[in-house]
């Protein structure tokens, strides 16, 4: 075995991989429950308001979700002049992260501005339109602020501050909540703003967060020898166009994701309310693990664009060992949860002894085993979705994600439910199979890419 795989390494590698990895996922459990609280203090202002939550909120997930896969170009170009000690190259990453999310903050303010019109043209509920135009429009403030925290959340990530994105979260999240029930409700001397209140409230945290977080990065010494705002309107074309090279597939890949399960749960709808019903059940603890997963990826996209940084082929091998090892841990023990004790799960949401929630509970008992083993799948396919981003191998990453998930899972998925009639649980096996496959094919493709790319071309340099 390669000497790089001794014991000693190995402890090494864990050490600093779970200590970037805590932060990281209890930042992402934290935003999580953040969303939790406002669907639930929506809930009080009436149904057609919590029906145009839902419709805003997944379209602004989409647009933004898009967006931030851009910006995860900075954590995976800063970690690699992090790991090469360039701290130029750190420096110009944030400078031109500042730059993109001026630029992207337009296009995302058109479209928040524009989604009212296309609600019309798709003959939405008139009362729900009603309720959702002011939202849309409430959001476009939070737009900039958005952009300047998820770049600066990447640059801490990428420079080995993770604790800082954690941080962040947990200063982040009470402000929200508390500026959410203000501006919603009218209290504490607010405006009433209803629903768009969760707009309002959203750009007052997030301008304060960046204010805060930005201004630390300005004064603080131990920040100084990248110099971060020093001449940062300066454009930089070699570094700007790498970020869009690497980040857009990432936002395409994203996007994908979203709109396949959307998909999904049209599919689920299909074949019935109490199906549909299940599937949301179940579906909310597959994210569950999905927030857990998200977390260790960041951190296995930042190692191995560290050690791509130090030229150390050996050390990024090491790197996606060690942190698969570490997910597939964390994750085999909530999935063994999902097929030994489905019930437990379940009864959070509803109460399967009820006769109006019988069937539910049946269904979802049928859907959370296959639920555990999707988790191992999808722990795989992330693991080296996010090795592969390190390598900046963001391109062909789309491309395996859109076959896995269009190509394979979306056919496999109509066939089982609807030609053989499994119903909901082919829906599910079809997705376990085309993210399983996938998984497959990302595993090859980072063995063989880390074997032969080079790795000192990978580093932008100035």
């Amino acid at each position: 075995m390669d000497s790089i795989f001794r014991l000693p390494n190995i402890i090494s590698e864990f050490k600093y991989s779970i200590r970037l990895a805590i932060p990281l996922v209890a930042a992402e459990v934290l935003y999580g429950l953040n969303g939790f609280i406002a669907t639930a203090m929506i809930s009080h202002l009436g149904k057609e308001q919590l029906a145009a939550n839902a419709l805003v909120w997944g379209i602004y997930l989409t647009v933004i979700v898009f967006f931030i896969g851009i910006f995860c170009a900075i954590g995976i170009m800063g970690s690699q002049s992090f790991g090469a000690k360039d701290n130029i190259g750190c420096s110009l990453c944030f400078k031109q992260g500042l730059i993109m999310s001026i630029i992207c903050s337009l296009p995302m303010t058109l479209i928040m501005w524009g989604m009212p019109i296309v609600l019309v043209w798709t003959k939405q509920d008139p009362t729900v339109i009603a309720y959702a135009k002011p939202f849309f429009h409430s959001l476009i403030w939070s737009m900039l602020p958005l952009n300047i925290m998820v770049v600066l959340q990447q640059f801490f990530t990428a420079i080995d501050k993770a604790r800082l994105v954690m941080l962040m979260s947990i200063l982040a999240v009470p402000i929200e909540i508390f500026f959410y029930y203000a501006f919603l409700f009218g209290k504490f001397g607010f405006p009433n703003a209803g629903l768009a209140g969760i707009g309002y409230g959203l750009t007052v945290s997030y301008v304060l967060i960046s204010l805060l977080f930005g201004g630390y990065l300005y004064f603080s010494k131990q920040f100084k020898i990248y110099h971060p705002f020093k001449k940062w309107w300066i454009f930089e074309y070699k570094f700007f166009v790498e970020m869009l090279r690497v980040g857009l597939p990432l936002g395409a890949t994203f996007c994908s994701e979203l709109i396949f399960f959307a998909i999904v749960a049209l599919m689920m709808g299909i074949l019935g309310t109490t199906t549909l019903a299940a599937y949301q059940i179940s579906y909310q603890y597959l994210m569950l693990g999905l927030v857990v997963l998200f977390g260790l990826s960041q951190t296995t996209t930042i190692r191995v664009g560290n050690e791509v940084g130090r030229n150390n082929r050996g050390g990024i091998k090491l790197t996606a060992l060690v942190n698969m090892g570490l997910a597939l841990a964390l994750i085999s023990l909530l999935s063994f949860f999902y097929i030994t004790f489905p019930n437990a799960a379940i009864s959070i949401d509803i109460d399967p002894t009820l006769d109006s929630f019988k069937a539910v509970a049946a269904e979802a008992m049928r859907f959370f085993p296959i639920v555990g083993i999707l988790l191992i799948s999808e722990c795989i396919r992330h693991l080296f979705c996010s090795a592969l981003r390190g390598l900046k191998d963001s391109s062909f990453q789309m491309l395996i994600s859109v076959v896995g998930f269009w190509g394979i899972a979306f056919p496999t998925c109509y066939l089982l439910a609807f030609k053989l009639g499994l119903g909901g649980v082919g829906i599910w096996w079809g997705i376990v199979v085309g993210l399983f496959v996938t998984g497959i094919m990302l595993w090859l493709r980072f063995n063989r890419l880390v074997k032969q790319i080079d790795l000192s071309s990978l580093v932008t340099k100035k």
